[in-house]
């Protein structure tokens, strides 16, 4: 029953119950004087919570929220970055411009590429040269070795006809 007074204090049973609590109460004064110390002891809690958990006058000040402000713009914030970026791109603008500059360039003067590499070698048979098959002279019989080579350098040797065959292990 002392469970019952506790929540009839707080307010905590259904209206029947609290109906049935006090009907007893009016007949019995042993209850009526339990459920006063009851409600005594219930407001003597409630007033020390609140007196408690009340803040002091100086901290009101800290316990407010602090007022809203407008956030800066993150686009305001990344000045150097934004340099940075827009430095590249025009780098890139640069770039892309020379090179479409040269192609235009290559395509009106005709410029084909160099693809062909030439490789110095010691040949004892005579050979002619453009050089000499564009001049006038080249219906004279000419060669590109001005005098033959000595005889203790051999020439290069002449590449193999046939690969031997790849064997797999």
């Amino acid at each position: 029953m002392n469970n019952q007074l506790q929540d009839y204090v707080l307010d905590l049973l259904s209206p029947t119950e609290q109906a049935a609590v006090e009907q007893e109460a009016a007949q019995d004064k042993a209850l009526r004087q339990a459920l006063r110390q009851e409600r005594e002891i219930g407001h003597l809690v409630r007033t020390t919570l609140q007196e408690t958990t009340a803040p002091a006058y100086g901290r009101i000040p800290q316990l407010m929220p602090a007022i809203p402000r407008q956030r800066p713009h993150p686009w305001r914030t990344l000045t150097w970055q934004r340099s940075v970026a827009a430095l590249a791109m025009v780098l890139l603008l640069f770039l892309g411009s020379v090179g479409l500059y040269q192609s235009r360039q290559a395509a009106i003067t005709n410029a084909t590429p160099t693809l062909m590499a030439a490789t110095a070698t010691l040949t004892q048979e005579p050979t002619a040269t453009l050089a000499q098959l564009d001049s006038e002279e080249a219906l004279l019989p000419g060669t590109a070795v001005a005098q033959s080579a000595p005889l203790d350098i051999q020439a290069t040797p002449a590449p193999p006809t046939a690969r031997p065959p790849i064997t797999s292990n």
